[in-house]
C-alpha cells in the first residue's frame, strides 16, 4: 500500500478497484496528486493546495453529508475477494460531490494519479458509483463536466452511456486558450436497463 497506513474502509468492491472512505492519513496522497499538473489542469484547478487547504476541502466537501466522495484503490482479484488491504494501491478519486436531493441529480467527478491512467480504474470504479448512486441513493441522472481537450475523460463516460446534452462555448481557460466545457449526463433508466 502506498504510503504507510492503510486507506479507510472500503465502501464498495469491485474486480480490481475498491473505493474507501478518506481518512487523514489519505491527505498526502491528495495533496501530492492534486497538485500535479496532469491532474489539475483536466480538473480545472489553477490553485496550488496545501495540507491546511487539503484539510478544508476534506471538512467542507467530502465530509458533507449530502455528498460523496471516496479515495480509489486498486489491486488484485483477491486482494478485492479477501479485503486484503496490504495488496491495495491508493490509484485516485471519484465522488458525487454535490447532490441535489430534492431533484434527484448530482455531479460526478474523478481522478487517477498520472501513473496509474490506462488500465481501466475509473471506469470500473465509475460502475461502482453509478449502481450505488441509481440504486441505493435513488439519484434519477447523475451529469459530468468535462473540457473540451480531455478526450480520455469523454470517452469514459461514453463508453458507460452517458449522453453529451450540451457545450458550453469557450467556458474554460485551459493552457493558454479559452476552450469549450461539455456536459454529459445520464438517467436512471438508462443506467439500471
Amino acid at each position: 500500500m502506498e504510503g504507510s497506513l492503510m486507506p479507510g474502509p472500503a465502501f464498495l468492491r469491485g474486480e480490481s478497484v475498491s473505493l474507501h472512505t478518506w481518512e487523514q492519513e489519505d491527505y498526502e496522497f491528495f495533496e501530492r496528486h492534486r497538485n500535479e499538473k496532469a491532474i489539475r489542469r483536466p480538473l480545472t484547478d489553477v490553485s496550488p493546495r496545501n495540507r491546511q487547504q487539503v484539510e478544508q476541502h476534506f471538512e467542507e466537501r467530502v465530509y458533507d453529508d449530502d455528498g460523496m466522495a471516496f479515495l480509489i484503490c486498486a489491486g488484485d482479484r483477491e486482494a478485492m475477494r479477501t479485503g486484503d488491504e496490504d495488496g491495495l494501491t491508493r490509484v485516485g478519486e471519484i465522488g458525487i460531490p454535490w447532490i441535489n436531493e430534492p431533484h434527484g441529480s448530482g455531479m460526478l467527478m474523478y481522478w487517477i494519479a498520472p501513473d496509474q491512467q490506462g488500465n481501466g480504474y475509473v471506469t470500473e470504479a465509475t460502475e461502482l458509483l453509478l449502481d450505488h448512486a441509481f440504486g441505493q441513493r435513488r439519484l434519477n441522472k447523475v451529469w459530468a463536466m468535462v473540457i473540451e481537450p480531455n478526450d480520455a475523460s469523454q470517452a469514459v463516460l461514453e463508453s458507460l452511456g452517458f449522453e453529451q446534452e450540451g457545450s458550453f462555448r469557450k467556458e474554460t481557460f485551459y493552457d493558454g486558450e479559452y476552450v469549450d466545457s461539455r456536459r454529459y449526463g445520464l438517467l436512471a433508466e438508462e443506467w439500471l436497463d
